[in-house]
């Protein structure tokens, strides 16, 4: 904001301040409280139920891609953490309360339909640049622009001059706003936002989300928010069917991108594909139209035009139908390594399941792991670690057959359905990519990389009385075997004799941010008896440990979470549960651990990746004193 002159200004013309709704309104007191109740706020947002039924509708979406059908908003706050459903809420809120205003010389559909396509911009920039702030970006991505929508209907004589001159001026919006008015909808929008009782982390980005470096008084969070608002806020230019020159959008974008030094993290031509994917789902659920084809037309436009003028692109340059057809398949690939991505694995493998027991053809997948891939984004940095993603994947293509169909699963590990392949073959088509990988010659500015690979094999078996997620789960079994017996290995499933029910030894919660390593560890906890709960961020922890939860006996936590300082979670276990042991958890070495005060008030230590006696041997330490 500027002086306080002007917020005095903003007041008077504005006048009296628009309220949120008593829904929001209650959440966001809940969420004051030093330590917001998960089930408190669930139980606010389930109490309306056109407004649960929209959030659970967003949730069990492809926007999410989660496995699970969710039925309830306190499931859905232990799946995606307490501020993501919060804020869907709030979003939902803000948009039923301002939709039914009219405005002759405001477009409020086409103003809802850029803020949708400014929050999931703002949501997908933030997973790539840094995941730690992408609970809140959806919303913000939201908010950016609601000075806009205040000023209409607070003054809409005067604003309606402001807009009709920016429709025949080529100035930017604000600009003029802040000309004729002497304020803009940045600055309207930060105090609106301050007004209803949002934080600071999120009012002071929106008051400079086309101008970051304007912040008064940047911080790191803040700063890095207003940039991804100013970034989403170019996508929403390039959307907007308002602009006849979308190919000079690109330009702002890949500028202001290398400016905030995210070229290295986000695509912006696959952010773009990516919104497009997104909003097809997330309109409908909004009430809203999707103009699809005119919106497939602008970036294929903006994309052809550039490549013309940067001379780069222009053998690619097809007829219309063409391009929508290559649409359509880059939809399905994985940006980073161009195989299939998770989404398409899985309709490939149902397709080929039915094909299967339809003829009566054997079929086999395999699922692979790269070993300790996290020691490469430690000791080489997170820029070698997509070099050899994009060199293992490159390694495995070209060693499969031309029937074979391989899929980028997540993160460091890949599928691979083998059509008309018995278990054995299969076994030995994984050696023969064990061997491959093993091989690679990997190097980084000028650094070797060693890279190997665990495999583990599954069949359907004759029976044919297995689905898509029961053969997954068989061959996941597969390669926690071969992981947990030594690495760099092929293990094909085996299906176990059926164990009598016993109680679990104790109960158990992991904390770490790698669904890997989650995966891995609670495996390896199941088979030594004890009952487990994960928790993918410090915030998912620290609302699972209030006074009156159920026992946890112990925790083992990874050091390093991106959300919450481990020295702050163990306060927050300390004083809610002093009996609970705690086990730290990290990819270094003790000797290059920095937390020693940390260390002497927990009760062990494990270095990842760690084998399941090293595990059996310190929990059980831990829990015996």
């Amino acid at each position: 904001m500027q002086a306080h002159a002007s917020l005095k200004d903003i007041a008077r013309k504005i006048g009296k301040l628009p309220t949120l709704p008593g829904v929001a309104i209650r959440i966001l007191q809940a969420m004051r409280r030093e330590i917001p109740n998960i089930r408190e706020i669930s139980e606010i947002i389930s109490s309306d139920a056109p407004l649960s039924a929209k959030v659970l509708q967003v949730v069990n979406s492809s926007f999410y891609g989660l496995s699970n059908q969710i039925t309830s908003v306190h499931q859905a706050m232990m799946y995606l953490g307490m501020n993501a459903v919060k804020n869907l809420a709030l979003s939902f809120s803000l948009i039923n309360n301002f939709s039914n205003k009219t405005n002759g010389c405001f477009d409020h559909v086409q103003f809802w339909k850029d803020s949708l396509i400014g929050a999931v911009a703002a949501r997908l920039i933030t997973e790539k640049a840094n995941k730690q702030h992408g609970e809140n970006a959806f919303f913000l991505g939201l908010l950016q622009d609601i000075g806009m929508l205040i000023m209409s209907q607070s003054m809409p004589a005067a604003y309606g001059e402001v807009l009709a001159k920016a429709r025949s001026n080529g100035t930017a919006l604000h600009e003029i706003e802040s000309a004729l008015l002497k304020f803009n909808h940045m600055e309207v929008g930060e105090y609106i936002t301050h007004g209803w009782g949002l934080p600071p982390a999120f009012s002071a980005p929106i008051g400079a989300h086309h101008a970051p470096e304007r912040l008064s008084q940047p911080s790191g969070d803040i700063e890095f928010q207003a940039k991804i608002l100013h970034l989403s806020s170019l996508y929403i230019d390039l959307f907007n069917h308002a602009n006849h020159h979308p190919s000079s959008a690109y330009a702002p974008i890949e500028k202001a991108m290398s400016a905030y030094g995210m070229t290295s993290a986000v695509d912006p031509y696959a952010i773009a594909e990516q919104i497009l994917a997104d909003i097809k789902g997330i309109f409908p659920i909004f009430e809203i139209q999707v103009d699809e084809k005119e919106y497939i037309d602008i970036i294929e436009t903006s994309r052809n035009e550039l490549a013309e003028l940067t001379t780069e692109l222009v053998d690619q340059v097809h007829t219309q139908s063409q391009d929508l057809e290559r649409i359509k398949l880059q939809l399905g690939l994985d940006s980073m390594t161009q195989l299939n991505n998770h989404n398409r694995f899985l309709e490939n493998l149902q397709h080929e399941m039915r094909r299967a027991i339809r003829y009566n053809t054997p079929l086999s997948i395999i699922m692979a792991d790269i070993d300790h891939f996290k020691s490469i984004n430690d000791f080489f940095g997170h820029l070698a670690g997509d070099h050899a993603l994009r060199c293992v994947s490159a390694q495995l293509k070209l060693m499969l057959r031309e029937s074979d169909q391989i899929a980028r699963y997540g993160g460091e590990e890949f599928a691979i359905i083998l059509p008309m392949t018995e278990p054995g073959d299969a076994m030995k088509a994984a050696e023969r990519l064990r061997k491959g990988v093993e091989s690679l010659k990997l190097r980084y500015n000028d650094k070797p990389i060693a890279v190997s690979m665990s495999f583990g094999v599954a069949a359907m078996e004759s029976a044919r009385e297995v689905d898509v997620e029961g053969l997954i789960k068989k061959a996941d079994e597969a390669l926690y075997e071969a992981k947990n017996t030594g690495r760099n290995k092929c293990c094909c499933y085996r299906a176990q004799a059926p164990q009598p029910a016993t109680p679990p030894i104790a109960t158990v919660m992991v904390i770490d941010d790698e669904e890997v390593v989650l995966v891995t560890v609670t495996k390896m906890l199941e088979r030594l008896g004890y009952a487990v709960i994960v928790a993918r961020s410090g915030q998912e922890a620290s609302d699972r440990f209030h006074p009156h939860t159920s026992k946890i006996d112990m925790v083992i936590m990874d050091m390093v979470m991106p959300d919450i300082g481990a020295d702050q979670l163990l306060g927050i276990i300390r004083k809610n549960h002093p009996a609970t042991k705690v086990i730290l958890s990290s990819g270094y070495s003790l000797a290059h651990v920095e937390s020693g005060n940390l260390l002497r008030h927990t009760d062990g230590f494990l270095q990842k990746p760690y084998q399941l006696a090293e595990l059996s041997n310190v929990v059980r330490a831990a829990i015996a004193t």
